[in-house]
């Protein structure tokens, strides 16, 4: 499989939709214990046998981890996947984040796009979320429209880890949502994820099917505003 690649001295993480199935892209996956909620991400982490890195059941893709208050800035570019919708109803979310990776980081502040099927058709929508509290759809009220292939940038920054600047720039539509949130963060990981989030019902809280999604390729990514210059190191 195709971890990444270097384009023009960026580096592009590429996640196929297999991969992230059996979490096969293990550079940055967390979400075992899926209690998140609301749609978004999901925490907790395991260590993979032997020490071989880590392992999810529904995070895929590549991740940083350091020091407390290590990491106070994520960014990335993506083009917004259109998942191949068949009668099943399943989602897929795109995100970039701090925290949540390492069992001693509970915190986890992100933003991103979410990819679902119902019914044949798709939907997508833009979210932040600060967990544990709910995510925040910003495409509810129509001022922020989503589509497959829109081309997103998304920035999660904060300058003392207690007040962050989310903001989510769709190229394509032409549009730019920015906004602040007091969230207290521990900082000790960046990541860059494609997820099966959770869907929250009645009976609880449950995993989705994860979306046929095809390929999603990460670039112009940035942690503390530097190249993190990510290799297949980064995923053990």
């Amino acid at each position: 499989m195709n971890l990444s690649s270097v384009v023009g001295g960026t580096r592009r993480a590429a996640i196929p939709a297999a991969a992230a199935m059996v979490c096969a892209l293990i550079g940055a996956c967390g979400g075992s214990s899926g209690n998140s909620p609301g749609s978004g991400a999901t925490q907790g982490v395991q260590n993979a046998p032997g020490g071989s890195g880590l392992q999810s059941t529904n995070w895929s893709g590549y991740g940083l981890t350091g020091s407390p208050l290590g990491f106070r800035q994520v960014s990335a570019s993506w083009t917004v996947p259109a998942p191949d919708c068949g009668s099943s109803s399943t989602a897929s979310a795109t995100w970039a984040g701090i925290g949540g990776l390492v069992s001693s980081d509970p915190t986890l502040i992100q933003v991103g796009t979410e990819q679902d099927c119902n019914g044949g058709s798709a939907s997508y929508y833009a979210w932040w979320e600060g967990y544990p509290a709910p995510s925040e759809d910003i495409s509810s009220s129509g001022n922020y429209p989503v589509h497959g292939g829109d081309q997103v940038t998304v920035v999660v920054n904060s300058a003392a880890l207690v007040l962050w600047s989310i903001s989510i720039h769709n190229l394509t539509a032409g549009w730019t949502y920015n906004t602040t949130t007091p969230f207290v963060a521990v900082g000790e990981s960046a990541e860059w994820i494609e997820e099966a989030p959770l869907e929250i019902g009645g009976g609880g809280a449950t995993q989705a099917s994860l979306s046929d999604f095809g390929v999603v390729s990460f670039s112009a990514l940035a942690a503390n505003g530097a190249n993190p210059d990510l290799s297949i190191a980064d995923s053990n």
